[in-house]
């Protein structure tokens, strides 16, 4: 869930000998070329263009570039990788890769919700209070908020393969809607962890995202 990996070739209609992966919190990506490792580029350098020299005498440049700036700020970052100065055009994964990738982050939120509800001083099972906003989110971050929660991804991700599609969508709704109350957990709560889970659970809504996005992309099927 947490990691990239992107796959190029180095000459049109050639295998895929090029592969750059990195994981969300690492420090570097690293660049395989024929499945050996031939760098591993600290992320925080790769504003700066990496020059390669392969063994046919080829120079491979990799580096990262934004899609936009505002104000000077950077947005949507992504590497652009050149081969004696043509541009290599990256593989868009499968629409299998980015099902299991979905569905492992599904797992990923049902356990962290379960654990949460094992660390809870007060471990009573009740319905909200009322429904109004701030009692919502104080019963989110209970336990049986967590439990509910928990109990609900983990039957999505054992449902059927048939049901995948379903099972994702509804994930993404449930998971969406934790994302909001974790946010507005750390204002009204005062809970700082809170920022951490909704940061993860950030991550594993671009996972869902892009999985049900191949459902209707023929590209990645």
């Amino acid at each position: 869930m947490c990691d990239q990996r992107e796959l190029y070739a180095l000459e049109e209609g050639g295998s895929l000998r090029l592969d750059i992966s990195w994981g969300f919190f690492s420090s570097r990506i690293v660049v395989r070329l024929d499945g050996e490792v031939i760098s591993r580029i600290p992320r925080r350098q790769l504003s700066e263009p990496h020059t390669f020299l392969l063994s046919d005498g080829s120079r491979l440049e990799i580096q990262q570039v934004p899609s936009f700036k505002i104000l000077g700020m950077a947005f949507q970052p992504y590497l652009h990788i050149t081969l004696n100065g043509q541009p290599l055009a990256g593989v868009i994964p499968s629409a299998e890769q980015y099902e299991q990738s979905a569905r492992g982050g599904m797992i990923c939120i049902a356990v962290l919700k379960l654990l949460q509800a094992i660390i809870v001083p007060t471990k009573t099972l009740a319905m909200p209070p009322s429904w109004q906003f701030r009692e919502l989110v104080e019963w989110q971050q209970s336990f049986s908020g967590a439990i509910a929660t928990g109990l609900l991804l983990l039957g999505l991700w054992w449902l059927p393969k048939r049901y995948t599609k379903s099972a994702l969508l509804a994930a993404l709704v449930i998971i969406l809607g934790n994302f909001l109350f974790e946010l507005s957990c750390t204002l009204i709560c005062r809970q700082p962890r809170t920022f951490v889970i909704a940061a993860i659970e950030g991550l594993v809504l671009t996972s869902l995202y892009q999985a049900l996005r191949t459902y209707s992309d023929p590209k990645t099927s």
